[in-house]
């Protein structure tokens, strides 16, 4: 039984998502609406700002509503969740098409990591020919950062060190970092994804240093 027959066989259905599925639960969201059928919208962890324009956002529960009678997953894959809509019939209206582009610019970082492939490229094109707001989404998830993210830049970067023939990118990190800056460890990743941009370099490792340097993550080149 597919995700589709559970919402179509259900009375209440609840969408369980996170920062990096929040995009493609907008889209089921809405799909489940075009059913009149009863829909929340449950987060298992904050969801970022800048997913804000986003029509249903501030829909966001914590909680699962007991009376619901199905929860279906939101996954990341924007690729994925396009051609289960059209293999379903399901006309993708214009604020499916916005979700669903943002969710592509979250899922290949941009168009720049593995999973930009072609077929991620003829969808965008089929996104913006359903009149995806794809600009909105640049805007939001590609040209909006905080603060304290500058300020966490300006801190790794002072304190990052190259070894292996400068291969390898150690960058240095403490509580007292992030409460100085106002950052979280998923604002470092992001800090760790610019570095790994460097000449030569094919690995970065974030490391804690108020706990022994202990390595918190590593990202390589694909």
């Amino acid at each position: 039984m597919t995700a589709f027959d559970d919402i179509k066989n259900a009375k209440h259905i609840v969408i369980q998502t996170d920062n990096l599925s929040f995009a493609n639960a907008n889209v089921l969201y809405s799909y489940v609406l075009t059913l009149h059928k009863k829909v929340s919208l449950v987060a298992t962890e904050q969801i970022d700002e800048k997913f804000s324009f986003l029509s249903w956002f501030s829909h966001v529960r914590e909680t699962v509503s007991k009376q619901a009678d199905c929860t279906i997953e939101a996954k990341p894959d924007a690729t994925e969740l396009y051609f289960a809509l059209k293999e379903e019939g399901v006309p993708v209206n214009q604020k499916m098409a916005t979700a669903l582009f943002g969710a592509l610019l979250e899922f290949t970082q941009g168009f720049s990591n593995a999973k930009c492939t072609a077929t991620a490229f003829g969808v965008a094109a089929e996104l913006i020919e359903l009149k995806a707001d794809h600009l909105t989404c640049k805007e939001f998830l590609q040209r909006r950062e905080p603060l304290s993210l500058f300020r966490l830049k300006s801190i790794l970067y002072k304190k990052m060190l190259q070894s292996d023939n400068a291969q390898v990118v150690n960058m240095y990190i403490s509580d007292e970092d992030l409460e100085s800056s106002g950052a979280s460890l998923k604002d470092a990743e992001k800090v760790m994804r610019e570095v790994l941009k460097m000449v030569h370099v094919k690995e970065v490792r974030l490391c804690k240093s108020d706990e022994n340097n202990k390595i918190l993550k590593s990202i390589k080149e694909i």
